[in-house]
């Protein structure tokens, strides 16, 4: 299994290097200001710094900077964001490697959400974040299920070992328990929280609130002989939620 995660890893660099050999039209974006975000751990304004308006050169910079993080360990913001500028980049090129590795990151990605999440003191937040995550991604999801047998059956062997090849290397991720009722309830309760609603989008019912918790929120976890445990049930299940992602039939 980790042979197979490494040598994802290594495929993952050949669309970059291809990207790489056309002629860069213009500097490369301040990757200084992503790092900076980063190292601050303000994973949501660096998933928004990575969308920022670029060209080829700027583009071809960031995908490297977010391989990096994830190859490092990143948390599962970055990789959602990551997976996104894949499918973007490769949408717009009709490029069908960078729509694949899309489809990996975000399957591998969603594993991780349910590893990480069995951490959480709340036990509906990582399930309510993967419907999060997924709710926006149809079109990768369909991409995905359509793919022929054999590639949809790769996919899901790949995403499990990349996901295990990283595991040890995530850190606690705090987006992931702060989803669930309870730490929402939480957070409303904590001083100096805002909460903003967000204008009716096309096709939704309802309007969606986004919250910034109050300086003193931090969310709850299970200690580690709980969450260990769970984590092993959870990879146990696996192969249920990939039923449920991309059926190998």
């Amino acid at each position: 299994m980790k042979r197979l995660a490494a040598a994802f890893l290594l495929l993952l660099l050949v669309p970059l290097q291809a990207l790489a050999q056309a002629p860069a039209a213009a500097p490369p974006p301040n990757l200084a200001e992503l790092d900076r975000l980063y190292a601050a751990r303000q994973y949501k304004a660096t998933a928004q710094a990575m969308f920022a308006p670029r060209d080829e050169a700027q583009a071809r910079a960031v995908l490297g900077w977010a391989q990096a993080r994830l190859q490092a360990g990143a948390p599962h913001l970055i990789g959602v964001a990551y997976g996104d500028l894949l499918w973007q980049i490769g949408e717009g090129q009709r490029n069908e490697p960078l729509r694949a590795e899309a489809v990996l990151v975000l399957i591998s990605t969603i594993l991780a959400v349910a590893v990480d999440g069995a951490k959480c003191a709340d036990t509906e937040a990582p399930d309510m974040r993967v419907r999060q995550i997924l709710a926006a991604r149809a079109a990768l999801l369909h991409y995905a299920r359509n793919l022929p047998q054999e590639r949809r059956v790769r996919l899901r062997s790949e995403a499990r070992a990349l996901e295990q090849s990283l595991a040890a290397r995530r850190p606690q991720d705090d987006e992931i328990c702060m989803a669930g009722p309870r730490e929402i309830a939480r957070q409303l309760e904590t001083p100096g929280t805002v909460a903003r609603e967000q204008p009716l989008r096309p096709g939704m019912l309802t309007r969606t609130v986004d919250i910034e918790p109050g300086p003193t929120y931090r969310p709850q976890y299970l200690s580690p002989e709980r969450w260990h445990a769970r984590q092993a049930q959870v990879r146990a299940r696996f192969p249920a939620l990939l039923d449920q992602l991309v059926p190998a039939s």
